[in-house]
């Protein structure tokens, strides 16, 4: 087995997984996007395969590493649709403070 093969690998699914979830943001839909849930030393992560009106349908996204599921899910399920929204809001919101940050450490230097 090659370990560096296997590292790239899953760095490409996932930047796969972020490319769909940033496309689903730009077109406001929530079909596509992802959420994390954390479990054991990293994440769990789920993608949004179908809305409903108060829930969401969720899948479990694998190859990307670890590959954690989260027991009382397991690979696919439904889930509170406020749930999932205030899961990606946070991640949308630290993301958008880091790249915040980032531009004002290119500004500064």
């Amino acid at each position: 087995m090659d370990t560096q093969k296997t590292l790239d690998r899953w760095e490409s699914n996932f930047q796969k997984v972020v490319k769909t979830d940033k496309q689903s943001k730009e077109q406001g839909k929530l079909v596509g996007r992802f959420i994390r849930e954390p479990f054991a030393d990293n994440y769990a992560f789920y993608r949004i395969i179908r809305e409903n009106n108060k829930s969401v349908r969720i899948k479990l996204v694998t190859d990307i590493g670890d590959d954690y599921c989260i027991p009382y899910w397991g690979e696919e399920t439904t889930i509170d649709k406020d749930y999932a929204l205030k899961n990606i809001g946070q991640r949308d919101f630290w993301n958008e403070l880091v790249e915040k940050n980032k531009k004002k450490r290119v500004n500064n230097v």
